[in-house]
């Protein structure tokens, strides 16, 4: 079966995809959510672009991809959609989502505390 997990949003019906590792899909196949593992870092930027230009209002995207975007996830930052999500893999190593918290309160006091 193929389910495709939408939401409305001002009149507009926008999907939600998750970018990622197999394991990592796998409780977001149980919603019905559109999932993707990428073979290469070339195909993950295209699909990343594709998904962008497509109906999607949430990509949801493993922390240790983003490195490899991180140009296309810049270029939609201030867009109302879609909405990129960095999701936490169990890789240990410096993530995503860590490095840009660090960048936004930096910028927001001054200093790097963490």
């Amino acid at each position: 079966m193929n389910y495709s997990y939408s939401y409305n949003y001002n009149n507009n019906n926008y999907e939600i995809c998750v970018i990622g590792n197999e394991a990592l899909l796998f409780p977001f196949l149980q919603f019905g959510f559109t999932t993707y593992t990428p073979v290469s870092e070339n195909a993950l930027r295209e699909y990343l672009q594709e998904a962008a230009d497509k109906n999607y209002g949430i990509i949801y995207i493993e922390d240790s991809y983003c490195f490899a975007v991180k140009d296309i996830l810049e270029k939609y930052r201030n867009a109302p959609t879609p909405i990129f999500i960095p999701i936490g893999d169990n890789e240990g190593s410096e993530s995503f989502s860590g490095q840009m918290f660090r960048e936004m309160m930096e910028k927001a006091i001054g200093i790097n505390i963490i």
